[in-house]
């Protein structure tokens, strides 16, 4: 039987024997750097680490360019037969070939069904946090692991740099990406991010000036609306402001997001509405449901209920907000436009 644990540092024999049976450079899934390997009989080398690993677990001590992310070992009858690391969003690199997951098994351990049962583990982890499709990366000539992330549903979406690109999604998963409560920092999801403007991109706006990381249709005025001609940096409750949204395929902004406000203190419901737009060009690809997937739980992690408000003719619209998991209330606004409410997960 396999059992995951969570790195412990009274497991430091156990570990070191792991890492002499294991015959590739690096580790991946290890959440251990290659330069840290080498000195890793150190006692107080290994406590270190092992603390730091629990700290990225919850956003804490993070080395630049790195995320959030689940680190565990792979426990069988006392012995720590493989590690695996779910990281919690995908940067660049890791939306490009690096993927959510990692893992591997040390060689006296392969072909016994590891590898399968760590993924599926972690795959349920990634579930409970609400981190759908998963992006699960192999090396093109690793047949082993291209089995076990196929059987695990993964669904193949071309190869970068040699490596393999699969996407498995849970049917039964709570919609969104991030289970962490809203905040500055941007939200990363499969097809964009969604970042929070600057003074500067404010200005901009308004003044007509062109960005060369604007698509050529942007903005729409309903994003000049949404954006004040204001200090946005120094805004109290910045986190509910208006967010660019960046088309991740090519980097160029392509439309806004954001809530019309944070929740008032005075409401029990901590009610919030959310408005979004995209240029034309940008339409149809799939943008705005994968930015209500990540804005959206963000939100109800910070303790507010969501709604928003579309016209009943706007079908695209309507239809992001239902598969963001939105569910029509029947009410209108002075508009007329229908209001819709996220039920929490």
């Amino acid at each position: 039987m396999v059992e995951l644990i969570r790195p412990d540092v009274t497991l430091h024999r156990e570990w070191l024997d792991f890492l002499a049976d294991y015959d590739q450079p690096g580790l991946d899934g290890g959440s251990v750097s290659d330069e840290l390997l080498p000195v890793m009989g150190d006692p107080e080398v290994f406590r270190t680490w092992v603390e730091q690993v629990h700290a990225r677990e919850h956003g804490r001590e993070l080395p630049e360019g790195r995320v959030s992310s689940t680190s565990r070992w792979a426990l069988r009858d006392g012995e720590i037969v493989g590690v695996i690391d779910l990281r919690h969003e995908l940067t660049d690199l890791l939306l490009a070939w690096g993927g959510h997951i990692g893992y591997a098994v040390r060689v006296c351990a392969r072909r016994q069904g590891v590898a399968t049962e760590m993924l599926r583990q972690t795959l349920a982890v990634a579930t409970r946090l609400g981190i759908n499709p998963v992006l699960v990366t192999c090396d093109e000539d690793n047949v082993g692991s291209r089995r076990t992330i196929e059987g695990a549903g993964g669904v193949y979406d071309g190869s970068v740099e040699g490596k393999r690109r699969y996407w498995i999604t849970a049917a039964d998963t709570p919609i969104g990406y991030a289970a962490r409560p809203l905040g500055l920092d941007p939200l990363r999801g499969r097809l964009v991010e969604l970042r929070l403007m600057s003074n500067d991109e404010v200005r901009a706006l308004h003044s007509g000036e062109r960005r060369p990381d604007w698509a050529s249709d942007f903005p729409r005025p309903d994003d000049l609306d949404g954006a004040p001609l204001r200090d946005v940096e120094g805004l109290p409750g910045r986190e509910w402001s208006s967010r660019l949204v960046i088309r991740r395929s090519d980097h160029l902004v392509v439309g806004t997001l954001g809530f019309y406000g944070p929740p008032d203190p005075a409401d029990p419901a901590r009610t919030v509405e959310i408005g979004y737009g995209l240029v034309e060009s940008a339409r149809g690809q799939g943008l705005i449901t994968d930015a209500l997937r990540l804005a959206v739980p963000a939100a109800q992690a910070s303790g507010a209920t969501v709604t928003a408000h579309t016209a009943y003719e706007n079908v695209a619209s309507r239809r992001a907000l239902e598969r963001a998991g939105f569910t029509a209330t029947g009410e209108r606004n002075a508009e007329n436009d229908l209001r819709y409410v996220r039920a929490r997960s």
